[in-house]
């Protein structure tokens, strides 16, 4: 999944800075159409983020921090970068251990949390 090219087709520039309020490795100003990212993120953190952020541009979201636009994009990034057979197949080698799945796909245990809550929702219906 090449974030950038989606970055790219969205319209939205994307800095690495260090200039990020402590408490943030990502911000998106849909003013600006720019995703701001933490510098010297490690790679699944950055490509988590990065996801994150996307979304927000997506869903042209302007207001930070409301739960209901963050957990949706949680969901969104969640499913742009992990599909079932991705998961199945690390399930498969590391068993249902978070952590392990998600250095497998490159992403951050978070993510392989929401992946994991939208998929048993979807099978609970």
């Amino acid at each position: 999944m090449d974030l950038d090219k989606i970055a790219e087709l969205f319209g939205v520039q994307v800095i690495e800075t260090d200039g990020l309020d402590p408490r943030w490795n990502g911000m998106y100003r849909h003013q600006k159409r720019i995703i701001y990212l933490r510098k010297g993120l490690d790679p699944w953190k950055r490509r988590s983020i990065f996801a994150h952020e996307l979304a927000h541009a997506f869903y042209r979201d302007e207001v930070h921090g409301d739960t209901r636009t963050e957990l949706r994009a949680n969901q969104w990034a969640a499913q742009l970068l992990i599909s079932k057979d991705e998961y199945r197949a690390a399930e498969e080698i590391h068993g249902p251990h978070p952590g392990a799945i998600a250095h497998e796909l490159g992403v951050t245990p978070d993510v392989v949390k929401t992946w994991c809550d939208i998929y048993k929702r979807a099978t609970t219906r």
